[in-house]
């Protein structure tokens, strides 16, 4: 990848989008955010949400039993919305499950890493 690959475009802007976060994957997330990287908890979602678009494989993740949740406003490209609401189309799954399953993929991902 190069460098200029970084970069987004003017077009893709962020959006204000409040959705539903698993507790778990919002307390695990935060705690990346603060340890590991100079990065919002928005920018690490839409990385999430961008390596979950790239693979391809969608996949169900239901809510745990007795898991609650945040209701978080984050700042989504519009890209990445726009991608999840395709995924959403195709597969039936709402943007919200598809992006609590895009971060519990990221995260499943991170921790075999480390």
């Amino acid at each position: 990848m190069n460098a200029i690959d970084r970069l987004y475009s003017v077009d893709n802007r962020t959006i204000k989008k409040t959705v539903n976060i698993d507790d778990s994957l919002y307390k695990k997330l935060m705690k990346y955010t603060k340890k590991n990287y100079d990065a919002t908890f928005s920018e690490i979602v839409n990385v999430c949400i961008e390596e979950y678009i790239d693979e391809n494989n969608p996949s169900f993740y239901e809510k745990p039993e007795l898991e609650t949740v945040t209701y978080r406003s984050i700042m989504i490209r519009k890209q990445n919305l726009n991608n999840l609401k395709k995924m959403y189309k195709k597969t039936g799954i709402s943007v919200t499950r598809l992006l609590n399953c895009a971060v519990k993929e990221f995260l499943e991902k991170y921790d075999n890493k480390r």
